[in-house]
């Protein structure tokens, strides 16, 4: 069985005091058994943070997209709503406007519809009420 082992290269770094006990500190803390390790560690810690990062920044790109998509649905339907009020506003105005078109015939046989059937019994005796018809023009 052989192991893989990744190829080292020796490099120089000139460090600030800080970056130095930063290393040192991982060092004393077991974490690391040298100052190198300690900068591998801290250098893969950095790719898996860039990788992350750029995961979130992927799905930062399709949230907004997909947002947008929502955005533009909302004002479609928007639209849709305004278009649709406006197409009841004429729904409800055109029984006024048939009203005002039908004869005296017509309109006296809408009010016989819209009768109860005791106001229908009581019309047959004494008539249809000329004066409600001409009330409702």
């Amino acid at each position: 069985m052989q192991l893989f082992v990744p190829s080292m290269h020796k490099v120089t770094v000139s460090l600030e005091d800080r970056h130095l006990y930063e290393l040192e500190a991982r060092q004393r803390l077991g974490e690391a058994s040298s100052r190198s390790e300690a900068l591998r560690q801290i250098l893969n810690e950095y790719d898996d943070l860039q990788a992350e990062y750029e995961d979130l920044e992927r799905e930062y790109e399709d949230l907004h997209t997909r947002y947008e998509a929502r955005e533009d649905r909302v004002d479609q339907l928007e639209d849709q709503l305004a278009r649709r009020s406006q197409i009841e506003e004429k729904v409800e105005a055109l029984p006024d406007k048939i009203r005002d078109r039908e004869s005296y015939q017509e309109r006296r046989q809408r009010l016989l519809d819209q009768a109860s059937f005791t106001e229908r019994l009581k019309w047959k005796v004494t008539g249809v009420p000329t004066e409600r018809l001409d009330n409702s023009d």
